[in-house]
């Protein structure tokens, strides 16, 4: 299954792969922080070393994981990287939990993959 973002975006992947790899970005505790940290809105980098407590190439480990696994969006102004949630994609690996939890899960897509 795959959703569409709107406004010409990339399509939110959600292939067993893919949410793989959202589940295992949100296997840790420092990434789950950040989350919620973002959750508040959008943050420099540097505000999230001061928040979270983590050296700066730590916190960068894991927001790469977070951007990598399609969590987390950055932009870059002037010198300083800004993050935030990427809503649409929570909104979606959701979709998918409350699919697993309703049982409504085709039997092709049930297929180990």
């Amino acid at each position: 299954m795959t959703t569409t973002k709107l406004g010409g975006e990339p399509p939110i992947a959600t292939s067993p792969e893919t949410l793989s790899s959202a589940f295992a970005a949100l296997g840790e505790t420092k990434r789950l922080g950040i989350l919620r940290t973002l959750a508040a809105g959008e943050r420099c980098a540097c505000d999230l070393t001061s928040c979270c407590g983590d050296r700066q190439p730590l916190l960068s480990f894991h927001l790469k994981k977070l951007r990598e696994a399609g969590l987390v969006r950055a932009r870059k102004e002037g010198r300083w990287m800004h993050y935030a949630l990427d809503r649409e994609a929570l909104r979606a690996l959701a979709g998918e939990i409350e699919r697993l939890a309703d049982g409504a899960v085709d039997e092709v897509d049930a297929c180990c993959g």
